[in-house]
């Protein structure tokens, strides 16, 4: 008989330890954390920041 390791994942919203295996609302620990994070995205709490460099400017490039 082969034993079954239980994976256990922090939920991303509120950091509550959690079974991610038969979690309905994985990997969120309920239902609750789950909108939560649905509103995040909803109004683009959830951004990714862009480097800004002196060289990416646009000028002298595309040939001019």
């Amino acid at each position: 008989m082969e034993l079954k390791k239980i994976r256990i994942v922090a939920c991303p919203v509120c950091k509550k330890m959690v079974s991610y295996e038969n979690n309905p609302y994985r990997p969120f620990c309920s239902r609750g954390c789950k909108g939560v994070d649905l509103i995040h995205w909803s109004d683009e709490s959830y951004k990714i920041a862009k480097e800004e460099h002196d060289d990416d400017s646009g000028a002298g490039h595309h040939g001019q």
